[in-house]
């Protein structure tokens, strides 16, 4: 098997059980992320009793520190020599972190401490820095095609929205068996990470190869980053990801609240919404890699952003109480969400080959580092900057309370307006991306011939 699958990989087009053993990982990534950040805060703060103000500093706290782990992981990375190759250890090391991280933060007993959070939240979000940006890099290595790396990276993201839908149907069936309390809940998802990080993890260390590259030059530590600040490839991308990023973490961190208080659902519907969400990103997902391949990747994202500007807005015309029209029309939004995340990491692996030939460095985990430290900024502004701007308008979000009418339109506001703004302002500076698929194509053939020199 080992031969056949090395042998798939040398030809143009990647089998597709090499796309599957790549994209694995991210079943784990998307089924531990999805609990940690919904379901774990009201767990610590409501079952386990800790303060609510500590619970929501100490998530704070760790996210923002968390943000310099990524360039130092992918400085790392990218020097990283081994017989199996530069990126594949890391995947070895990324997984057991999640799998302990996961079992003492969701298997926790009354009496513990704030200290047992931070302590557990660290290593979590570490190992998922790892493993995710690991996962990243090797999937950018593997393969130098400009349409190939978009099909790739929509297999991730499918086996990303695959890990989310377990990750939110396994509390409703955790209840039909009879276990209604919040620990049974917590126990069932991290026993299905801890069952499914190795059966995802280890084919794509044993199985998939690493290309040899030329590049054997570094820039030395913070200078490398500042380097790859000043090109105008990266901070475009970066930009794109900054916005699209910001605008689907305001959407995340104000669902429930529209929901609740402007369209009467009840808490316990947030699930279907959410399932729905992610029915049809997994579903449109291999749509946008076909457009992609059809327009260019950044036409792609460009259509996406202002698609789903409009089609976020319906919800303020969609009628309130039923849970099933609002599924629906929350789907038409979650048809963007492969393409949102999907073509920026792809256009970026295409940036990396374009600093290979410019530099003869290989910065892929330097570039992946930059693109995931800035959605991390994303997530932990949305949640700021809302919270703050709903505090500003006099919104109350306890269970039952009545907010006034202006209260009201500014959750709208914000829900509604601030996410499908930010998507349209991208939508010229996606379109000023220069690295199509032809300037690709000429890249690819002056660092292949680069190579075959070398040999």
């Amino acid at each position: 098997m080992n031969g056949n699958i090395s042998t798939m990989q040398t030809s143009p087009s990647l089998s597709r059980a090499i796309m599957a053993i790549l994209a694995a990982p991210s079943i784990v990534l998307s089924a531990f992320t999805l609990p940690l950040a919904v379901y774990l805060p009201s767990y610590y703060s409501g079952y386990l009793g800790l303060d609510l103000a500590a619970v929501g500093t100490a998530f704070m706290v760790v996210r923002l520190l968390d943000i310099g782990v990524d360039p130092v992981l992918g400085f790392l990375m990218d020097r990283t020599r081994t017989p199996i190759g530069r990126y594949r250890p890391w995947l070895l090391l990324g997984g057991p972190l999640i799998m302990l991280s996961i079992g003492m933060l969701f298997m926790a007993d009354r009496g513990v401490g704030i200290a047992h959070l931070v302590i557990w939240l660290l290593f979590a979000y570490g190992g998922w820095s790892i493993l995710g940006l690991a996962q990243l890099s090797l999937a950018a290595n593997v393969t130098s095609d400009y349409h190939e790396r978009s099909r790739m990276f929509g297999w991730w993201q499918v086996a990303f929205m695959i890990g989310m839908l377990f990750a939110l149907l396994l509390p409703k069936l955790v209840s039909l068996m009879g276990m209604n309390s919040a620990a049974d809940g917590m126990s069932a998802m991290a026993w299905f990470v801890i069952a499914v990080t190795p059966i995802a993890v280890l084919p794509a260390v044993i199985f998939v190869r690493e290309r040899k590259r030329v590049d054997q030059q570094h820039s030395a530590g913070w200078r490398a980053y500042a380097a790859l600040m000043r090109i105008g490839l990266v901070r475009r991308v970066l930009a794109i990801e900054a916005m699209l990023g910001l605008a689907a973490g305001g959407t995340a961190t104000l669902m429930l609240f529209f929901f609740t208080n402007v369209k009467g659902l009840q808490l316990a519907d947030a699930g279907i919404l959410l399932i729905g969400n992610a029915i049809a990103g997994l579903v449109v997902t291999p749509l946008w890699a076909y457009l992609a391949k059809r327009v260019g990747k950044h036409r792609s994202l460009a259509i996406s952003a202002c698609y789903f500007a409009l089609a976020h807005s319906l919800l303020y015309i969609a009628p309130g109480g039923n849970v099933w029209v609002l599924a629906g029309v929350m789907m038409l939004g979650g048809a963007v969400y492969g393409a949102t995340s999907m073509l920026p990491r792809s256009m970026l692996a295409d940036v990396g080959d374009h600093i290979m030939l410019e530099t003869g460095r290989d910065q892929t985990g330097l570039l992946y580092a930059l693109l995931t430290g800035i959605w991390k900024i994303g997530q932990a502004l949305a949640v700021g900057l809302m919270f703050w701007a709903l505090d500003k308008v006099g919104f109350n979000p306890s269970p039952g309370v009545a907010n006034p009418p202006g209260a009201i339109v500014g959750l709208e506001l914000l829900f509604l307006g601030f996410p499908a703004l930010l998507s349209l302002l991208a939508v010229p500076v996606i379109l000023r991306y220069s690295l199509t698929s032809e300037r690709h194509r000429e890249i690819r053939s002056a660092l292949d011939a680069r190579q075959a020199a070398a040999e």
